[in-house]
């Protein structure tokens, strides 16, 4: 048996949609300014809604998780995109830029957001395509890894994090040196040492992110 949704039904609907857009649009803000200890009831009061409403729909982790998600479809939209570039150089570069220009905007969260990016970045997913891609037609330099790719952007992504607002061209100045860095050109030197794995790089995270939550704990 269907049922038809009434008018106040449908205005519930609205309501609360509208109250998630705004709880979410108020947690990147109160994110980015006061960082990711900031209180849920900072960013109740940020979203104009009351605290009951947002704990009904959000803890903090499933907040910082529907952010990833809104930030991940746009990764993939902007790979696609990416991808329909003739060009398989200018696609990884324009990739590149949108991806940390976009982080430059979620500051806070950029550690969460790259390491969430790598572990789904499986075959078939715009950002290992465009890698490939630059491979194999001869752009990008074979002995380049994607976890290397992952390492430079997350690299960047902290530096943006320290120039900030104040020195908005470092975004730019720091993608071209690091795209020199990995096109290829006949006779170069091999890239030394060996790639990090895709499980050696979660191991590394792993640690990483432990060593940081012990120090926070203990300053």
């Amino acid at each position: 048996m269907s049922t038809t949704a009434t008018p106040a039904d449908r205005c519930l609907r609205r309501d609360a949609a509208e109250n998630r857009r705004r709880i979410l649009d108020a947690a990147r803000d109160a994110f980015a300014l006061q960082g990711i200890d900031v209180s849920l009831i900072e960013i109740a009061r940020r979203a104009g809604v009351g605290n009951a409403t947002l704990h009904r729909n959000f803890t903090k982790e499933s907040l910082v998780g529907a952010l990833f998600e809104e930030w991940r479809a746009k990764r993939h939209a902007a790979g696609l995109r990416a991808l329909d570039d003739p060009d398989p150089w200018h696609g990884l570069q324009a990739f590149m830029v949108d991806t940390l220009e976009d982080a430059s905007r979620n500051r806070t969260l950029i550690d969460v957001f790259m390491i969430r990016l790598h572990r789904g970045a499986t075959p078939g997913n715009p950002i290992v395509r465009l890698v490939r891609r630059a491979q194999e037609s001869g752009d990008l330099r074979r002995d380049a890894s994607l976890e290397d790719l992952f390492l430079m952007f997350w690299g960047i992504a902290r530096t943006i994090g320290i120039t900030g607002p104040d020195a908005p061209d470092q975004l730019h100045r720091q993608v071209a040196i690091a795209l020199e860095g990995l096109r290829a050109r006949p006779g170069q030197s091999p890239l030394p040492g060996d790639a990090v794995t895709k499980d050696g790089l979660e191991r590394l995270i792993g640690d990483w992110a432990q060593a940081t939550l012990v120090r926070r704990r203990c300053s």
